[in-house]
């Protein structure tokens, strides 16, 4: 989908850069809104690996560490509750202990300690097998997270509505950070607000956004994802407070087949009113300089918008929709 470049006379481009919303347990962000669940059961043990696939990586590492830890500890106090359990270990010395829980739960047995007594025995057994539990877990979730399907799915930082073919359109982009396919791509919007309906009831409402084009059979460098803002669209005779004003949110899902991992990926991105810019189109990306035979596509201007002249930010509707 062709791109119009800024006139050589336009400002400076904008780059609006959308603020960063940590994730935090039991709650939903939607454009700039969280919304956290309550009345729900806090913990469910069906979901904890589930909870563990979720984990960033760094706290990944740290449960495990803390895991390995306790689980160690636990049992050096086992076997230094009982003297004589471990033969060869110095009296009262809790450091050998704790040395000999971890020879005995990765079972590498370097020979020089050893249970010294049925005690000894029992614990180092049962340490064992808790062990190659723990060694088989980990080892499941350490794959699975490595062989989790993901994608990088980039998506502009803000969306603009500016004339296409004398049409206003809502435009956005979308871009493959990664060198490769994703086969059968496909994208969906929908437009989330809020409503008063006749009884005087707040009503969130989803409007699916018809684009201009919703399925691309290959998607390798961007896309410029298109809503005509004509009489059937929700957005027709909206302006930026409008939308402001009904707390609405832009919502954005792309899904397809990644060629390299030959499975499912997919990505989602939201807009609060706040960053759908009416009056604006994004820079030119593609370079007509080649290098070679390799035309350039910058993606350091993937981001960056101009305004067109439109009268601000509003959108006059049917004297848009049907220019004269």
């Amino acid at each position: 989908m062709s791109e119009r470049p800024p006139h050589p006379a336009s400002p400076p481009a904008q780059t609006v850069k959308r603020p960063k919303v940590g994730n935090v347990r039991g709650e939903f962000q939607m454009g700039t809104s969280r919304i956290k669940r309550v009345g729900v059961n806090r913990w469910y043990w069906g979901d904890i690996y589930h909870w563990m696939l979720t984990l960033s990586w760094p706290r990944f590492f740290l449960l495990i560490g803390v895991l390995y830890f306790i689980t160690n500890l636990g049992f050096a106090l086992a076997f230094f509750a009982v003297p004589g359990s471990i033969s060869n270990a110095r009296p009262g010395y809790f450091p050998d202990c704790v040395f000999f829980s971890i020879e005995t739960l990765a079972t590498v047995g370097y020979g020089y300690m050893n249970p010294g007594s049925t005690y000894g025995h029992i614990v180092a057994s049962t340490e064992i097998l808790l062990g190659m539990v723990e060694v088989a877990a980990v080892t499941g979730l350490l794959f699975a997270r490595f062989s989790r399907p993901t994608s990088r799915i980039m998506f502009s930082d803000v969306a603009v509505v500016t004339p296409f073919n004398g049409v206003p359109t809502l435009m956005l982009r979308a871009g493959n950070e990664r060198a490769n396919l994703i086969l059968e791509a496909s994208v969906r919007a929908s437009l989330i607000r809020r409503e008063t309906t006749l009884e005087g009831q707040i009503f969130t409402r989803f409007y699916d956004l018809e684009l201009e084009r919703k399925n691309s059979g290959i998607f390798a460098l961007t896309w410029t994802i298109m809503h005509r803002i004509d009489e059937n669209s929700p957005l027709f005779g909206k302006t930026q407070q409008d939308l402001h004003d009904e707390g609405a949110t832009l919502a954005v899902a792309m899904s397809g087949t990644d060629d390299t991992l030959n499975d499912f990926v997919h990505a989602r991105q939201t807009y609060a009113a706040e960053h759908i810019f009416f009056g604006h189109h994004f820079a030119d990306i593609m370079s007509d300089k080649q290098e070679g035979d390799v035309r350039i596509l910058d993606y350091s201007k993937f981001h960056d918008i101009y305004p067109d002249g439109s009268s601000g930010g509003s959108m006059p509707g049917a004297a848009l929709a049907h220019p004269g």
